[in-house]
Order: C-alpha cells, then structure tokens, then sequence
C-alpha cells in the first residue's frame, strides 16, 4: 500500500526591528542567523487527504488559525488543515489579543497577512508536488533534554533555567523519545519525499542569548536530515514540552548546533532501519472542540506559593478549545491548544489506541500551559501562570484518547501478527 505525499515550504523570516516572541517587549530582532520557515506536508491515502504545517513561530492563537485553514482550503480544495507550532521564542511575535485584551507589543498585522500568504503558497507547492511512497516509521531514545522543574519535598520550587547551577540535577519527568515517521519514495532503497521527527524540548538553546531570529535546534535537525537525504525535505516538530528544556537552556547557537546534529543524525540512522507500514496507510482525520474551565479559587488555593494564592482570577469562567487529531496509518500526531506538561504526553502515549502517538505542541491554539492536577499542589511556573483550571490537562487527553478509540472503531488498525518467537525473545 501507498500514499501521495507532497511537501512545500516557504522562509518567514522578519524585517530587522520587529519584535521576537519569547522574552517581553522590548526584543527587537537584530537580523536572522538562521531562516525561519513555514513547511508543508500532504497526505493523499488514496479517498482522504490532509495537509500539515509546521511553523518556527512560538504559536498561533485559534482566530488566526481558522483564517489560515480557511485560506488554505480555499486555494488547495483539502478540507482537513493541521496546524503545528515549534514553539521557537526567537521568532516573531504572531499574537493577536486574547480575551478581550489588545495585540501585545510587537504585533504586526503586515507580516500576519504575509504568513497566511506564504502558509497559501506552501500548501500548494505540497499539493503539486506529490509522488508516490511508502509509509515508515522507527524511535529512538536521546539524552538532550531535561525536565526544568526543581521541587524540594516542602513545595518550594525552582525553575532551572534562572538558576542554571542545577542544570542535570531535576529528577522529574523527561521524555526522550525521538519519533520518526519516514515517506520513503516508491521504489527506491534510501530516496525519501518526507521526513517527521518529533521530540519533548522546548526550542531554547538559544534564548535570550541572542536578538538574532532562529528556529533553534528544529533548525538544525532539518537541515542535517535534508543535507543527508537528497530530495527530502523534513518536518522536525515539537512534542508535549511544557516542562522539558534543553540540556542548558539559553546557553547559544553551538548548543543548538550540537543538539540539532544529534537528533538530526538519530533520525538519519533510525531512517535506514525503519519498519514499513504496509499494512495500514489509512488517514484517520478528527477536530474535535473541547469546552475547558478557567483557573478558580479552588485551583489557586492548591497552589503552596502565598503570592500565587493572590492572583487575579479572569472574568470569563469557561473556554473554548480544540484538539486534532492527524493518525498517519497506525501512527496518531495529535495537536493540543498550548504547552501540555511531559507527563501528558506520557500518558496520551500509554493509554493511545494506536500503535504510536505523539502530542504536537502549540498546535491549535496557544492558549496557557496545561500541568496535570498534582502539579498545582507544587507549584511553580507552570501551576502559577496557567489559565487553566485543575483537571484541565487531563480532560484534554481524554477528549483525544476518547476521539482516537472512535476512529479505530470506524477504521480498524490492521495491524499483523508477528511470528511466534522463541525462548529468549529471538525468531525461530
């Protein structure tokens, strides 16, 4: 079995002065080391198809995203658009306001007219570009990330990027899982269309290091996997990092350079010997909205932190969100509204209906971060400044869970059976 994959792309750099997303106000950018881009994949199972695109932005907040899906389908004819933010701060600054609020500082309504053109463009290019392929997937497991949360057992927190002595100390949760899902082009050995990682890290080892605009390491894996792979252009994409950084966050471009080139040589490698999905290359497609509660005294109160406790709680007392659900054969890529903790993604992971799923951060909105109920009795950043209520998290993955356990019923996973191993776990 096959698909029809296309890819497109299209570079989203900003003029010198227009304000990068990650640090405040006042961060104008100084030039561009290395391009930001918007990047187009589509997908044709042979009755469905799809587009995906990944932007070096911070996020997209879900009013911007519905006038580029609108767009999108408009000019391409394909009605299911999935959108999918890296969450890089130095990049510019794309939000509109939130909750009645106005447009922060350094929002330009100029380059947002722009990035809905070129996000047009790069789905078309995706679209006329398909060739035939075959579905694979592999992972791995890579040591560059670290959880950035520093609890002591009396509830006092530290956050670890401000306080980079305890770099490699935090003994949270860490996801290291590198996924990898491969279009191999129909026929050949090694010629790839496509290429998807996915990786629990926020973007920020270069930070607030630099005024430069980058997409950080995601830069860097695509840029090795694409050097490798001629003719293959690579979608690297960010998973369930609420609460995972780099290594040394903030710490320059040769920390990105490094990092990138480790994962972008992962991907590489676990490419060779990736497992063909013949059996299954069907799209299993869903959208569904998801109405969350806001933050409310009882949630503030579990917070251990007094200034914490005083917080300004927002009129509105609900909001509406979304989740996408994008299953690639027996693979899920499953978008959230914001920064899902690790431990989220862990257990979308554990409990999914499909062979592997993957959270995309900052996928269909960036609503907040999303901690898991335990976390508010802890604290910290996080906890504090979510503008979520307790349990909110947890509702998000049981909308996916529950919506992914639908689309198997519909479209079963067809899944072979393996032949009977022997002792030891060896073929016969």
């Amino acid at each position: 079995m096959s698909m029809f994959v296309g890819t497109g792309r299209q570079i989203i750099n900003p003029e010198i002065g227009h304000n990068l997303a990650g640090y405040g106000p006042d961060y104008p950018n100084t030039g561009v080391h290395d391009n930001v881009s918007v990047t187009a994949l589509y997908l044709n199972d042979g009755s469905r198809s799809a587009l995906l695109l990944s932007y070096d932005l911070i996020g997209l907040l879900r009013p911007t995203q519905k006038r580029i899906r609108q767009a999108i389908t408009q000019a391409t004819g394909v009605q299911d658009v999935f959108l999918h933010c890296t969450h890089v701060h130095s990049a510019p600054t794309p939000m509109e306001g939130r909750f009645g609020t106005q447009p922060g500082p350094g929002y330009r309504p100029d380059y947002m007219e722009r990035l809905l053109q070129w996000s047009v463009e790069a789905a078309q290019q995706a679209k006329a570009s398909t060739e035939e392929c075959q579905l694979r997937y592999n992972y791995a497991y890579v040591e560059e990330n670290m959880n950035r949360r520093y609890s002591f057992p009396d509830r006092r927190f530290l956050y670890i990027p401000d306080n980079k002595q305890l770099a490699g100390t935090s003994r949270e949760f860490v996801d290291r899982e590198l996924g990898i899902i491969a279009f191999r082009k129909k026929g050949t050995r090694n010629r790839y269309k496509a290429l998807i990682t996915n990786y629990t890290c926020h973007p920020l080892n270069v930070g607030n290091s630099s005024n430069l605009v980058t997409a950080d390491f995601q830069g860097v894996i695509r840029r090795v996997v694409e050097d490798t792979f001629e003719g293959c252009t690579c979608l690297a994409t960010t998973g369930a990092a609420g609460d995972n950084h780099p290594l040394m966050p903030e710490s320059g471009f040769a920390s990105a350079e490094a990092m990138g080139t480790t994962l972008g040589r992962q991907a590489i490698c676990r490419a060779y010997d990736s497992i063909a999905a013949d059996y299954d290359n069907q799209l299993r497609l869903a959208y569904p909205e998801v109405q969350v509660a806001m933050k409310d005294p009882a949630t503030v109160q579990m917070l251990p932190e007094t200034e914490a406790r005083k917080q300004e709680l927002r009129a509105i007392k609900e909001w509406t969100v979304d989740v996408s659900l994008l299953g690639i054969g027996p693979i899920l890529l499953s978008g959230f509204p914001g920064e899902p903790v690790a431990e989220l993604g862990a257990m979308l992971k554990w409990s999914s209906p499909f062979l592997k799923s993957y959270v995309l951060f900052t996928s269909t909105d960036h609503a907040g971060y999303l901690p898991t109920y335990n976390q508010f009795y802890w604290g910290g950043y996080e906890p504090n400044t979510t503008p979520f209520a307790r349990g909110t998290g947890e509702r998000l993955v049981g909308k996916v869970l529950e919506t992914a356990r639908e689309l198997v019923r519909e479209q079963p996973l067809n899944l072979p059976a393996l032949p009977a191993l022997a002792v030891g776990g060896l073929p016969r």
